[in-house]
């Protein structure tokens, strides 16, 4: 956070006091009331504000009878952007009251908590310096400040910050040099950056998909060890979230690193022999299947808002049954979630499989001695073919089945691209991710509505035979699934051009060029 005030470090709070006495005797300065604050910072767990250079800080006067504010802070120029009235007092803000900062804030961090970082106590002493017009042209603040760690308080540091008023500049230049001649250190570093440097916190350093860094040189079996235990960190990371489940991000993240680790395992076959990793196969599809209808019932959740406007106005309060539903089994499916990653067979997985990943034993294999490029480019391009032709094998009376198949190959093929993205020229690998996203997009608005279509009908079911259910919701349930009918033959329409493009001979040329592949593609017909 750039410090736009002068700060100056005061080693120990008694020189404090006395240098304070020294700038009331030097310069025409008069105390204020002190004042005791407690500062609570939060942010989204991946950081959302910060990496918008803003902070959200929750300020509480204790010195008197409480008053809290929610403060939006600038982290250029160390601003306050808006501050409410707003009692939170809690570690977690699933959602923010409502508030003036809300709507502000909502777009930046949905639909993510907000998690308090840290809290720390701060207590302040003011000088003032007036003019002969009693205006007041300087302030000088000494600010106590102690961390909250362990149920206790830790001394932090003491600084002197000088609060300038545009227009009457000399004060706080003969302020300054006073300072620098009394041998103060000037800071660089507020209060924020100084906090997470003792508690090593990194605001912004976590990466729910780390971008890996291999050398086309190593040996396939130590490569794909590292693509494992990158994707085991960001597993590590979400687990306890996960559990406890502040906000739906945990999970997604969670479950897509276990989806990349399964990817890994089972498109790289032949590395490591199968006896070694099969159990680990066994282990991630069960994750898979645990993690699975929790985040389904998220998605469905997150998206009810849309849901509810693809109706006439006056049918949209029709759904809130649907909504209550949803939330009873979400919860339900949430607790079963919870018991399942702190079973005894997820802590024997996690233990077992951390020995492996960090096992340095050459692979007895073939292909675990081969070196990772060569590697890449075969199972790269084995993997592009498989598409082309299950996409050319689709028309217009192909099953949804199929379309559902070519996103499931399509998939396999980004988290491969994923993987080996570095060993290769940045610009040529991302004009082959282009036309691979594009269809991916279409292929799953096709497979989303197609899901989501029958999940309704089910959801109707079930709805009917859990308690009478107003006749006006199992109707607004049908526009539903009328409307995504709708949709699911837009997106297939959409399918036959961004795989007519992902298929073209100019792509499929880049590929075999890029993965040194000498064959030309036929352009399908």
């Amino acid at each position: 956070m750039l410090l736009k005030r002068p700060h100056f470090q005061v080693p120990l709070l008694t020189d404090a006091q006395a240098l304070l006495e020294r700038l009331k005797e030097q310069f025409p300065l008069s105390a204020l009331p002190s004042q005791t604050w407690e500062y609570a910072y939060y942010d989204t767990f991946d950081s959302r504000l910060y990496k918008n250079q803003q902070l959200l800080r929750q300020e509480t006067r204790t010195d008197i009878e409480c008053e809290t504010w929610l403060c939006w802070l600038s982290l250029t120029g160390n601003r306050t952007l808006q501050r409410s009235r707003a009692p939170v007092q809690e570690s977690v803000i699933r959602q923010l009251p409502p508030i003036p900062l809300r709507p502000l804030l909502e777009p930046v961090i949905y639909p993510r908590a907000l998690l308090s970082l840290f809290k720390i106590s701060v207590q302040q002493e003011w000088l003032v310096w007036k003019n002969k017009d009693d205006k007041t042209v300087l302030r000088v603040m000494l600010e106590s400040t102690k961390l909250f760690r362990e149920n206790q308080l830790e001394e932090l540091e003491n600084r002197l910050v000088i609060v300038s008023f545009r227009g009457y500049t000399k004060p706080s230049q003969q302020i300054n040099r006073f300072c620098r001649a009394e041998g103060l250190e000037e800071l660089n570093e507020d209060l924020f950056q100084v906090v997470c440097s003792k508690l090593e916190l990194e605001p912004g350093s976590y990466q729910p998909k780390p971008k890996l860094k291999l050398s086309p040189f190593d040996q396939t079996d130590q490569a794909l060890r590292t693509i494992l235990r990158e994707s085991t960190k960001v597993m590590d990371l979400n687990h306890q979230g996960t559990i406890e489940a502040p906000d739906t991000e945990f999970l997604h993240d969670f479950r897509v690193a276990c989806r990349r680790a399964r990817s890994a395992l089972n498109q790289l076959k032949g590395i490591f022999p199968p006896e070694k990793v099969q159990g680990f196969r066994d282990d991630f599809a069960w994750l898979s299947d645990r993690t699975g209808p929790t985040r389904d019932l998220d998605v469905y959740l997150l998206d009810f808002n849309s849901y509810q406007s693809q109706l006439p106005e006056q049918q949209q309060p029709d759904l809130e049954a649907f909504r209550d539903l949803l939330l009873t089994e979400n919860d339900k499916e949430q607790k079963l979630l919870a018991k399942d990653l702190q079973s005894k067979r997820y802590q024997r997985f996690r233990t077992s499989w951390e020995i492996f990943i960090a096992d340095q034993t050459s692979s007895t294999t073939t292909g675990g001695a081969e070196e990772i490029c060569k590697t890449a480019s075969k199972r790269l391009l084995r993997s592009y073919h498989r598409c082309l032709a299950e996409g050319k094998a689709i028309n217009q009376d192909s099953p949804d089945e199929a379309l559902h198949n070519l996103r499931k190959s399509c998939k396999k093929l980004r988290y491969l691209m994923e993987f080996f993205e570095s060993l290769w020229p940045a610009k040529e690998f991302q004009g082959l991710l282009k036309p691979l996203k594009a269809l991916q997009e279409d292929l799953g608005q096709f497979n989303d509505c197609s899901v989501q279509q029958e999940s309704l009908k089910n959801f109707g079911d079930l709805l009917a035979k859990q308690k009478p259910v107003p006749a006006q919701t199992l109707v607004a349930m049908g526009m539903l699934v009328s409307t995504l009918h709708q949709r699911q033959a837009e997106a297939r329409k959409n399918f036959v051009e961004s795989f007519s493009d992902f298929a073209s001979n100019r792509t499929q040329n880049r590929f075999n060029l890029l993965f040194q592949q000498q064959t030309v593609a036929e352009e399908l017909n």
